[in-house]
């Protein structure tokens, strides 16, 4: 009886394995054809919780809205200005004032997958180039 509960559980834990790489699958596929992550759907409270002093934080709105730049067009537009420097996260985040590094370094990869990013795995840094900065700019 034991094992089988023990096999259960493994096999509900490969599932929900699978279904997270599906998941990551339809999102870069969104990512290739909208050319940004797909907008997250909002929880009650979610935007509430995350205020602090009675302003909303870069967390409440990543993607911007039509009075505000997108996250995505603001990195864009800040590594735009020197295509050849290398960015480590924590600096786009002090420049951009971005409290939430981890959430900078998904988006960063995020956009290192979309292709509209480069990044150099030894240095950890993140960089659009030439190319790439006279396509956005």
């Amino acid at each position: 009886m034991g094992e089988t509960r023990e096999k259960l559980r493994g096999l509900a834990g490969i599932v929900r394995e699978l279904q997270k790489i599906q998941t990551s699958a339809e999102n870069l596929k969104y990512i290739a054809e909208h050319g940004a992550p797909r907008p997250r759907e909002s929880t009650e409270g979610s935007r509430t919780a995350s205020r602090t002093h009675g302003q909303a934080s870069e967390a409440d709105d990543p993607e911007g809205t039509e009075s505000s730049p997108s996250r995505r067009e603001r990195v864009l537009n800040l590594l735009g200005q020197q295509p050849r420097r290398s960015w480590k996260v924590r600096d786009i985040a002090r420049a951009l004032q971005i409290e939430n590094v981890k959430s900078l370094r998904t988006s960063m990869d995020e956009y290192v997958r979309g292709g509209v990013v480069h990044k150099n795995h030894d240095t950890s840094t993140y960089f659009v180039g030439e190319s790439t900065a006279q396509t956005f700019f």
